[in-house]
């Protein structure tokens, strides 16, 4: 089973040093934004901390007003079921419709067996039109 939404996921630099994150991380505690994906990438003097938020909206602009310079995509969210080839299978689905993925990152629940996949595409809504075809398909 493949179920799938589009999102805002938001992007921030952040400087590669003991308590960069905390500090940001405390900003977006102060206004009760839980974090539903994230994903940091290391660089020599900074990183990038990609996430996707219950409010990407106060987030955001919580982040803004405390200096951060933030970008948004939309991206689409993926819950699978845990089985063999889902992965292969989506990704193909893609390849086969000239979508590239630009980047991807995942969480996996161990409890429900499920996971959780955040996708930057080339062209999110024929990926939508692909994800859609393939649920009605099933």
């Amino acid at each position: 089973m493949i179920n799938f939404e589009i999102k805002t996921q938001l992007s921030v630099n952040v400087e590669n040093t003991p308590g960069a994150i905390a500090t940001l991380s405390d900003k977006l505690a102060e206004h009760d934004i839980s974090l539903n994906a994230i994903t940091v990438n290391e660089g020599h003097s900074s990183g990038s901390f990609r996430f996707v938020a219950n409010d990407h909206e106060t987030a955001r602009t919580a982040l803004v007003e405390a200096g951060y310079s933030v970008q948004t995509d939309d991206v689409l969210s993926i819950r699978l079921q845990d089985s063999k080839g889902k992965l292969a299978f989506l990704t193909k689905a893609f390849s086969q419709s000239g979508i590239n993925i630009d980047y991807m990152y995942a969480s996996v629940d161990e409890e429900g067996g499920g996971s959780k996949l955040i996708l930057k595409v080339s062209n999110i809504h024929l990926a939508s039109q692909v994800l859609t075809a393939i649920l009605d398909a099933a």
